[in-house]
């Protein structure tokens, strides 16, 4: 089933995205700041692997996209520009990022947008 994770996004954000969610028929789920050091996986209940890891705390709005076909897609962050709700980190779920916690993916995020402002590449190689 598709899904949103919502990280550090605030009461009247979070309310709009969350109705936008049951409107295209995604589930939404806010993830507590006490949660940020699960695998993403064990968020999902994909994962039966309940390691916490710790991470450097961030305030920084992000949404985790999980199982949203790319029309789909398309519509959600369309409408999230037409309603006028910005938030700047979203992550697609992957193999990979599966098994970063909130911490993990923030950071990764983070970088890469970094390295676009900058012209460059996050990860060389």
């Amino acid at each position: 089933m598709s899904k949103v994770l919502l990280f550090n996004i605030a009461d009247d954000k979070g309310v709009k995205i969350k109705n936008l969610c049951r409107k295209l028929y995604i589930e939404s789920q806010d993830v507590e700041k006490e949660q940020f050091g699960y695998q993403l996986g064990y968020l999902l209940g994909e994962s039966d692997d309940s390691t916490v890891t710790d991470g450097e705390d961030f305030d920084e709005e992000m949404l985790y996209l999980v199982d949203i076909d790319s029309g789909m897609l398309n519509i959600f962050l369309s409408q999230l520009r037409r309603k006028k709700v910005p938030v700047a980190l979203k992550a697609v779920k992957t193999e990979t990022n599966m098994q970063f916690s909130a911490y993990e993916l923030y950071r990764e995020i983070s970088a890469e947008r970094e390295a676009l402002a900058r012209g460059t590449q996050a990860h060389q190689g």
